[in-house]
């Protein structure tokens, strides 16, 4: 608690430094203003520069550094235990940190590409193709259904009326049905042209279905309550466990696979074209070692 009512005082009264300092001509003076220190280790006023919005309060500029100065204390603690309690072959771990360094410029450099280079629109045609040559891998695990849900109060008005309007087809009853849930409906979802997993169905319900996959085959009508609620489910449409996908459900992820390989295969064009390249002009050499 001590340690967390100092880092408090220091950092508000680093920012009033700080908040002097900017205003002063002599800003390089800041640079050597230290804030904290942990062993050897200092941190200085400058290097929470980068931390602060311009449209922070003072207050939430306070709270940042407190937490910023904390974190940067604790990490100093921890690699001090670490440097002190691992041996001499893990402390060295100069090539791990340049693999990590070569790795992470080489992604860094391939995401500048391929933000620069790669079409990233697909069309519906190509979703189509895509979807008609793998059908075999769009087989649904979960069945999949177009309905209505509608989650009414017990206390809500013409309730009865309700019930007939949304077994009907009639378009005047379908019209009554959307403007009665638009005023006193706790929910009301019209998911007659999308599909949806009926396990998301059945999470709103307040009770499960038994036997999901015979239940739907023989109906299309849900009606159950609780204390509160009364809940009514129109089935327009299923799609069964075991069956195709339909497109529009896999549409979006087949456009994300596209768009992935489209980049695979650009970087891997990429990386020849460099090689190449530098084979071209003799920019490395292969050595022979069966003749070491």
């Amino acid at each position: 608690m001590r340690a967390k009512n100092k880092i408090r005082n220091l950092v508000t009264i680093s920012l009033g430094v700080m908040v002097l300092f900017s205003c002063s001509p002599e800003k390089k003076t800041k640079e050597q203003i230290p804030v904290a220190k942990v062993n050897d280790k200092v941190l200085y006023l400058s290097d929470l520069e980068h931390i602060f919005r311009k449209d922070q309060t003072k207050k939430d500029s306070t709270e940042f550094a407190r937490g910023y100065i904390e974190n940067w204390i604790k990490t100093q603690l921890l690699l001090k235990k670490a440097e002190l309690n691992i041996t001499a072959d893990q402390l060295d771990i100069s090539d791990q940190l340049e693999a990590y360094r070569s790795s992470l410029l080489i992604y860094k450099y391939e995401e500048q590409m391929i933000s620069e280079k790669v079409d990233t629109i697909v069309s519906r045609d190509d979703i189509e193709k895509y979807f008609t040559q793998n059908t075999s891998n769009f087989i649904l695990d979960e069945n999949l259904v177009k309905v209505t849900f509608i989650k009414m109060p017990l206390t809500g008005p013409q309730n009865e009326d309700l019930k007939k309007w949304y077994k009907s087809d009639k378009k005047e009853d379908l019209t009554n049905l959307e403007k009665y849930c638009f005023a006193y409906a706790n929910k009301y979802s019209d998911f007659d042209e999308d599909w949806i997993s009926f396990a998301n169905i059945q999470k709103q319900l307040p009770e499960a279905i038994a036997n999901e996959d015979d239940f739907l085959n023989t109906n299309k009508l849900i009606e159950k309550q609780d204390s509160e609620f009364l809940y009514l489910v129109r089935i327009s449409e299923v799609k069964p466990k075991g069956s195709t996908a339909p497109l529009e459900y896999v549409s979006s992820k087949i456009k994300d696979i596209l768009v992935n390989k489209r980049k695979l295969d650009f970087i891997s064009e990429l990386e020849n074209n460099i090689y190449n390249d530098a084979a071209d002009h003799s920019n490395f050499k292969i050595y022979n070692l069966d003749k070491k």
